[in-house]
Order: structure tokens, then sequence, then C-alpha cells
């Protein structure tokens, strides 16, 4: 065999007296490591990570995560019999804007938590050039930026993006040199691994770099074919933000390469759209790779977990990076992995009935040698058909299993929502593996959902008012004042002190003034209150602007691999409104151009179009069917007046201009509502 993978659960079952020798994280296993290092002792240990994001504001997370991975990094070396940690490789990103001040703390940390006699093994990654250049990158850091470096006697080649587009051609600048340098590294005659490493992973490789199987496709095609040349090569790259614990991160074909996670926030894979990208745990990211080289050439890898300080449930083992061929990685595995399974006296646990359109279901995590992925929840409606009751098949849910999370949670809760009142259901929970294997039992569970509150809001008012969202200004103070009697009132939280004046083209009301630059207001949210505004609703700013940004600026927005948003955009000289519906945007515009007068806007959707009203007039229609996506991390449920919400959950793409107004309401708002509710506005509108 020239690769293995071990869980300890697997490990415990082999005879004391096994063969194979694993470097496992667990005191017991430091038995086998010092029997090991006896006959094949380690020769070279490093740690791999990427996508660092190293922030300078006060609150940012991500320096201390790196302080506290290299910290460990040389508490753990100095423990081991090996004593020595002789690299840190950070495949790219190590600035979150690739400013000067954020490479300069990166450095900084980096100095003060290294031994002198580690070294640094860097590339740049696409972070690096939003604000920087490679020219800068290289004075920054004193090396070139595609760069060979030796540790050890080990060859480790770093190879950096020409501008950092995250596309296509990205490496093409470089290749002959890392044709030279590769070829260079494999003249030894020897059977030592060849470390390559680059921001981008190399398609079809690794998770995060197979759009084939539903992943998103986070890397480029420039590499694959040179590293076919080399079976020693093992490739380390991040931008994917995928986490490491996920089997699918390393990966094996003719050569070797694993995926480096990330310090900052885990993007996961859509799975052919079934899953959010930004589930709960999302933020809690921070991983690395120790990697050990033995006497012997074989290579073991041992994820770790920053954020609670402990190793993962499994180590990545190559045992001859000099084969042609490796074996357990491969794509095989799709096929030949073992199914989840549920314990014999699994089941269901709880039911709560949230409402008359939501339920909570508890039940125990399902166990499985590859990992459980994630859960299919199957539903059924009874319903009457034709006098009839049947049975109706829905369209199913998932829900992550939060296995990328270290303290993974070992009682499972998910919510179902959107039911309908009155209503029994039939639900069936599936278990799946990384590799998409099924479980062959299912949980099951029935429940019928109780009768729905009265309305309480008039919806075919000639005007109605905002019942989800009404921003103003009141006073001279910003407010959020929905007028449904249960409505959720999020009071706006101000980032940047936006300016609040008299506007005279308003009666001389009072509006907020915004910079473009770091002014906006928060109004943080629960997903139940979103699920009030999935099957329909209506959108509308109030808002003036006297030119266009250089790139995009919203208005009103929460949109993050989902969610809605109004935005300027300068490019194309235009106000668009998107909504994520079914896994893609759906997108309405009208040209606008910049002007001293305030622009009323609206956007409804009822279900099967989204249309855009501007000034009391429609403007665009799109024929679209399905519910509107909101992301579910609780980080993400917000709306922003001003901007839109970023990754980690800041304000982005700052909206420049005045804005008066900020409305959402629970409905598809009629045309006859839209004109009249602008009609009402005029005065105010000074038209």
């Amino acid at each position: 065999m020239s690769s293995n993978v071990q869980s300890r659960r697997a490990f415990l079952r082999r005879s004391a007296f096994a063969t194979s020798l694993l470097c496992l994280p667990t005191q017991l296993h430091a038995i086998y490591e010092s029997r090991a290092d006896a006959a094949n002792p380690v020769v070279l240990r490093f740690a791999a990570l990427s996508d660092a994001h190293i922030k300078t504001a006060r609150d940012a997370p991500e320096p201390d995560r790196l302080r506290r991975a290299l910290q460990f990094v040389n508490e753990y070396s100095a423990s081991q019999p090996y004593p020595k940690c002789d690299a840190i490789l950070v495949a790219g990103d190590m600035a979150d804007h690739g400013l000067d001040e954020e490479h300069a703390l990166f450095k900084a940390i980096l100095d003060e938590n290294l031994e002198p006699a580690t070294q640094t093994l860097l590339c740049m990654g696409n972070h690096e050039f939003i604000s920087g250049s490679k020219a800068r990158w290289e004075e920054i850091y004193e090396r070139p930026a595609n760069k060979t470096y030796d540790v050890n006697g080990f060859k480790f080649v770093a190879l950096s993006p020409e501008k950092g587009t995250g596309s296509k051609g990205d490496y093409l600048y470089a290749l002959d040199w890392y044709r030279t340098e590769l070829s260079q590294a494999a003249a030894d005659g020897s059977e030592k691994p060849i470390f390559t490493f680059q921001h981008y992973h190399v398609t079809p490789t690794v998770y995060g770099s197979r759009s084939g199987r539903g992943e998103d496709n986070w890397g480029v095609v420039d590499l694959y074919d040179e590293l076919q040349h080399y079976p020693r090569a093992i490739n380390f790259s991040g931008h994917s933000h995928f986490p490491i614990s996920d089997p699918r991160s390393a990966w094996q074909g003719i050569f070797t390469a694993f995926g480096t996670g990330t310090l900052s926030f885990f993007e996961m894979g859509g799975e052919y759209g079934r899953y959010d990208k930004h589930p709960e745990g999302y933020r809690d990211a921070a991983q690395l790779y120790v990697v050990e080289v033995r006497r012997d050439n074989s290579v073991t890898l041992k994820p770790y977990d920053v954020i609670s300080g402990s190793f993962f449930d499994l180590v990545y083992y190559v045992a001859n990076p000099a084969a042609l061929r490796k074996e357990e990685y491969t794509d095989a595995r799709f096929v030949t992995s073992s199914k989840p399974k549920w314990s014999p006296d699994g089941h269901i646990v709880a039911r709560e009935i949230i409402d008359a359109e939501t339920v909570q279901l508890q039940f125990p995590q399902a166990t499985c040698p590859d990992v459980v992925h994630s859960y299919r929840v199957e539903i059924a409606k009874q319903a009457n058909v034709d006098g009839k009751i049947e049975w109706q098949a829905l369209a199913p849910k998932y829900f992550w299993s939060k296995y990328y999370l270290k303290a993974q949670p070992k009682i499972m809760n998910v919510t179902l929502e959107e039911l309908e009142p009155e209503t029994s259901y039939r639900v069936k929970i599936v278990a799946l593996s990384v590799f998409f294997k099924e479980s062959e039992t299912a949980l099951e569970t029935e429940f019928t959902t109780p009768k729905a509150p009265p309305e309480t809001f008039d919806r075919t008012a000639p005007r109605p008012d905002a019942n989800f969202i009404d921003f103003y200004v009141r006073d001279g103070d910003p407010v959020n004042r929905p007028s449904a009697p249960n409505a959720s009132t999020p009071a706006p939280q101000p980032y940047g002190a936006p300016a609040i004046m008299r506007e005279p083209a308003l009666d001389n009301a009072y509006v907020a003034q915004f910079n473009g630059r770091d002014q906006f207001y928060k109004l943080q949210f629960r997903s139940s209150d979103y699920r009030k505004i999935k099957k329909e609703a209506t959108f509308a700013a109030t808002f003036q602007f006297d030119a266009f940004p250089e790139g995009n600026g919203n208005v009103l927005a929460n949109s993050e691999g989902s969610g809605v948003g109004f935005e300027i955009k300068g490019k194309e000289q235009t106000l668009e409104f998107r909504a994520s519906i079914n896994g893609r945007y759906e997108r309405v515009a009208t040209a606008i151009t910049p002007s001293s007068e305030y622009y009323d806007a609206f956007a409804t959707y009822d279900g099967n179009e989204l249309v855009l009203y501007l000034n009391g007039r429609e403007v665009a229609r799109r024929a679209c069917q399905g519910n509107i996506a909101y992301p579910s991390a609780e980080t993400l449920q917000v709306f922003y007046v001003g901007a839109d919400v970023h990754s980690d959950g800041s304000g982005e793409s700052p909206f420049t201009g005045r804005i008066a107004r900020a409305r959402v309401f629970t409905w598809a708002l009629s045309r006859e509502q839209v004109a009249n509710l602008y009609e009402a506005s005029k005065s105010l509108l000074n038209r």
C-alpha cells in the first residue's frame, strides 16, 4: 500500500504490532511514535496553512488565531523526540486587503512567535493584489514571489500568481521557471517528496476544485499537466477556505495534493446548490497541518484546530511519495467508501412545533469512517386529492452535520420552515458521507402543524405601511419602526457615524448621508424573521446620489451568497435589484443618472415575477419561481442601509449619497399600491 488514512477508531482496532507507523495526535499513540522514532525518526517538520487574512481592526480574530497557531506549533514540536519546527508554509492570502499595515502585522506576528531557526515559506494569494502588487510584496518580504526553498535537504517550490484574478492563466507567466525548478528538484536521484505550493487549488484535485461533482471550483487548470510529470510532488493550496477535516481535502493521482483551509472563515461547497455556503459556525475557522517527514520519506499530516486547541480525529499518511500512482485518496472513494450508519436505537429524540409554519427536529449524529457530511430530510405532507387522503412528496432539505467544527455537536437540531398550517407531515432523515454515500436506514417521525393565528395587518390598504423594515430619521435619530404589532424591530446600529441633516428637497425632513467608505447602518435579524419574506416581499428605498461610484454602492442589501439588494452599479450606470432564487441571483435593472433629486425605488416578488419600479413606474420585469434564499449564518442575517454584508458580517460595497427611507414589506405590493405610495411621497420628493 502506498498511502493510508486512519481514524483513531480504526487505529485502536489494529494490533499493537502493526507495521504501519502512524503519528497519531493522542497521548496513547505517543508510544507508537517513540517506537517509530527509534527505527525511523522524523527528519523534517513544518506547519502548512493559508488564508490568514490578517486585518488590523481591533476586533479582528485572525491575528490572535495566527499567534495561537504558531505558539502551538512551537510547543508541540518541543514536546516531541524530534524537537524542532523547521518551517512555516503559508500558501497565500496573508493580508486581507494586501495593505502594507496588514503585511506588517503578519510579519510582526511571525517574528514574535517563531524560533530563529524556523524558516518562513511564502507565496502570494489573490488578496495580496487588492491593494498591493507583486513588486511591493517582494519588497516587504525581501524575497522573490516565485522561489525554491531548501529545508533540511527537502525542496519547497513556491509559485505566485501574476495578477491575482483567481482565474485560468494566472500562473502561465511562470510555467517555464516552474518546470525548471521541478526538474532540478527531481534530478537528485532520491525518493524524497518535492513540496510545491501556490494559492489556488489545482483543478481537478482537492475539495474546492471539482465543479463536476457539484462543488464550487476555486481552482485553476494551469498546473495539473505540469505536476503529472512528478510523482514525488506533494502540492499544498488554499483559496477556497474549505475545511481540511474533510477527507476530500486530500487527493492523489500521479502526484499528491492537499487543501490547506483557513484561519479566517469557512466557505463551504454548495454541492449542486443544496447547501448554505456560510453555515452556522462558519466563522470558527482556524486550521493547519502539522507535517512530518521520516527517514524513509513517508509523510504524515495531522490536521489541527486552533479554535479548540486539539487535533482532528484523522491523519493523512503518504507512505511512498515516489509511487507513480497513489491508492487511498483517489476518486475511487466516491464508489468504494463506507456508508453512514445510525446507532441501533437511533431515533428523532424531540419535536418542537415553533409555530404553524416551523418545526424543529432533534436527533443524534450518525457515524461513518469517512465523516458524516450532512443530512437529507425527506418531507411528505398529507393532502386531500379528489376526496382521497394522500401523502405528497415535497422537495427535500439538506443540513450540514457541522463536521467542519472540531466541537461538532453530538445532537443535531434542524428547523423545517415554510410548512402549511393545520397539515400533517411525515419526515425521513437520511445521513450522507462526504462521498455522498447514504445510510441504508432513515430516522422517521410524523407531526401536525397547528392553526395559524389570524392576520393582524391589512395587506389590502391602498397605501400600506411597511411591516418588516421601516428605516428613516426621526427628530434627528435613525429609527426602524415597522408597523406590524409582531414585527422584529432591530435598532439601526451606526458604523462610521453617517451625517444626519435637514434636506430642503424633502420639505426639510431629516436624511442620512453616507461617504461611500465606512458609513452605514446595520439591522440584525434572525433566521426565523427571514421566513416572513421568503415566498414574497417588497423592498423599497428613497435615495439621492450625485455621482456614480467607481465600483458598486448598495442602498439596502443583505446579499452574501444569497439574499437581496438594491445596488448602484458604476460601470453599467444602472440601478439593479437582485434576489437569490433557486440558487442563483435573478436581477432586474434600469438606467439611472446622478441627480440632486431623490429617487423612489420599489422591487416586488410574488413567487413568480420580480418587478422593479422607479418613481411609481414599472421599469423592469423578470419571470422566476421559487423562494428567496437568505444567509443562514447568524452573522450574515442582517440588512445594511447604505452597504451590503461582507462574508465576515461587516459592511462592504458602501453607498455614496443620501437615504431618506428604506422599507421592506412581507408581501408583494400591487402596481396600484406602489403608485399610491409614490403619489403620497411626491410632496416630500419635491416633484
